[in-house]
């Protein structure tokens, strides 16, 4: 599937693409589906449990209270509806099961990247995801990235890059980004943060679809 164009009517959201349920893994049980209202309890519960998920994002604040979680998942079914696909989806350990991560991908809307031997524009996206502090070390998120990236973004979307953020001294997170295949592009940079008004120093990781697009490199911001 390429990436789809956004249309000028609404698509029903049971017709959208990728909204799973992603069987990711069966021994630990590992389901990805579309986040929905419904996770908005547990959403809340996860985020405020410390401040590990506020302290590892650009966009999570704390405390976390139902009004964020009613704007983020309503903001992430508006995009579905819109556009006639999914792009956020809520990490569980069975398919009906309670939220316990999260992972969303972004389309980079410039095109002033093109293909080196096509010189078409990129498909390019970002990824981000968090996971239950009760559930770190387990693996979760880096099997998540990993099947988000290569088996949706690749192979249903057909992307050419994926692109990641970290705080510089988050190695968490940057461990994360490598187990899921990507590599380091740019060591340190500054970002502004919204949620801080302030800018940190962060790293930039991404991960080719083949060999040809390897020269494009993340941008310094």
């Amino acid at each position: 599937m390429t990436m789809p164009v956004k249309p000028e009517t609404l698509f029903a959201r049971e017709n959208a693409t990728a909204m799973g349920p992603y069987l990711v893994s069966e021994n630990p049980p590992h389901y990805l589906s579309a986040v929905e209202l419904s996770d908005i309890p547990e959403m809340i519960r996860v985020i405020n449990i410390n401040k590990d998920i506020y302290n590892g994002t650009a966009s999570f604040e704390y405390p976390y209270t139902e009004a964020h979680a009613q704007a983020r998942i309503s903001r992430a079914i508006g995009y579905t509806t819109d556009l006639g696909y999914n792009t956020h989806w809520a990490m569980r350990t069975s398919q009906e099961g309670p939220l316990m991560g999260w992972v969303h991908v972004y389309f980079n809307p410039n095109t002033d990247e093109l293909h080196p031997e096509t010189g078409k524009p990129l498909k390019i996206a970002e990824i981000g995801y968090w996971v239950s502090p009760e559930y770190v070390g387990k693996g979760y998120a880096a099997r998540s990235a990993r099947f988000v990236t290569h088996e949706i973004m690749f192979k249903e979307f057909g992307c050419d890059i994926v692109r990641a953020e970290a705080y510089v001294d988050n190695k968490a997170s940057r461990m994360i980004m490598e187990r899921s295949g990507m590599i380091c592009e740019i060591e340190a940079t500054t970002a502004f943060i919204p949620k801080l008004q302030e800018e940190r120093v962060v790293c930039c990781y991404a991960v080719h679809r083949n060999e040809s697009t390897r020269s494009v490199k993340s941008k310094m911001k």
